[in-house]
């Protein structure tokens, strides 16, 4: 499976038999400029216009919204129900964090995810092959409680998203504060990653946006 990082929480996954999955498409109040995208399957962690942009896509695909499940060439995807805030979703509502499993490797997209999941999703989201985590703050988890996330969800592999970039209008904070916590500063961004259950990266994997520059 190939994985680019298109930019925010946008991610474009392209299976062995050329399906595509995107993840949460962005419309232009993110700053980062548009991309059209096309894709088999689509999903939205929320219903907020920086993640359910479908006016990006191409073709017609299916789209995945909240809990809804799918089963789309190479992938099968579904969800759990988690937090956008740390009241519970009083300020922000609720957010999907969303499973894939597709040629043998899990993979786990956390939406804008708010607060420490409970021991319930944690339970369903530990030991991924990758997770795709936001670490920016103010919207979501910042760098330190991402990082706690990741020290009990145990991922093989981590790629932080939802941060400010070069274009990015968020008052949000860069990636830099997660790569210290992590100690992962000597990190180099990588335009793509080539996946399989053999071969996935181990810890933190910084990715260049398409999109945007870093």
């Amino acid at each position: 499976m190939k994985m680019e990082w298109i930019g925010h929480s946008c991610f474009r996954m392209t299976a062995a038999d050329g399906t595509v999955a995107v993840t949460d498409p962005y419309d232009d109040s993110v700053g980062i400029r548009m991309i059209p995208l096309e894709a088999d399957l689509v999903t939205m962690s929320h219903d907020h216009h920086d993640h359910n942009n479908t006016g990006m896509l191409r073709k017609a695909p299916v789209i995945v919204r909240g809990l809804q499940e799918a089963c789309v060439g190479g992938f099968r995807t579904r969800a759990v129900e988690s937090w956008h805030d740390d009241a519970k979703g009083a300020r922000r509502g609720c957010n999907a964090i969303r499973l894939f499993d597709a040629e043998g490797l899990k993979i786990v997209h956390m939406g804008d995810q708010g607060c420490m999941p409970d021991e319930e999703i944690l339970s369903v989201i530990r030991n991924a092959d990758v997770m795709m985590i936001p670490v920016g703050g103010f919207y979501t988890v910042d760098a330190h409680q991402a990082s706690e996330i990741i020290r009990v969800a145990k991922p093989r592999c981590v790629i932080p998203m939802h941060v400010k970039t070069m274009r990015c209008t968020y008052p949000i904070e860069t990636v830099r504060p997660f790569l210290a916590v992590m100690n992962a500063q000597d990190a180099q961004p990588v335009d793509s990653l080539e996946l399989s259950p053999q071969a996935v990266p181990q810890g933190v994997v910084l990715m260049r946006p398409m999109a945007d520059e870093i």
